[in-house]
């Protein structure tokens, strides 16, 4: 049996022009000149911080930070080398402590300050936790470590959202 090619004739539109073949790409359509959409305006993370901060966000940043603590010293291992903690981590761990007197200040007093300083003792937090098994005080990583950064980055991620949604 053999195949036998039929050509057909081209078809023509209207105007009498031909189609552009099958695999020929089709041209983009025209776009509309972009409009610039208004941003909405967002607060600066750090504005205002006497001004007030919320009942239920005060409650959830004490809550996060009794959980978190616990938790981390929980699962932490015995250190290795209890010499091994350098002058900067015990500098920083007295700042991680007046960030939570800065944040039972603030409330107390119901103000935005203390969603700031919840949000600087996460960052303290975070970095002593990345420092402890690189300064020599715990030998090597392990799961404790994964639990203290998680809890460190949600410390510093509702911090963060306590200041950005109070005062609205």
């Amino acid at each position: 049996m053999t195949l036998i090619d039929i050509e057909r004739p081209a078809v023509t539109d209207d105007d009498g022009a031909a189609p552009a073949p099958a695999n020929a790409p089709t041209p983009a359509p025209e776009r509309a000149a972009a409009v610039p959409r208004p941003r909405p305006e967002r607060r600066r993370l750090f504005a205002d911080l006497a001004g007030p901060l919320s009942r239920r966000w005060g409650v959830a940043l004490v809550g996060a930070w009794v959980v978190v603590v616990a938790v981390g010293l929980a699962v932490e291992p015995p250190p290795a080398n209890p010499d091994a903690v350098p002058l900067v981590a015990n500098l920083m761990s007295t700042a991680l402590m007046g960030t939570w007197g800065a944040m039972a200040a603030g409330i107390f007093q119901g103000r935005r300050f203390a969603a700031a300083a919840s949000l600087a003792g996460g960052g303290l937090l975070l970095a002593l936790t990345l420092g402890c098994p690189l300064s020599g005080h715990h030998h090597g990583i392990g799961a404790w470590w994964g639990i203290q950064l998680v809890g460190a980055a949600a410390l510093l991620a509702l911090s963060r959202r306590a200041l950005r949604s109070s005062a609205r």
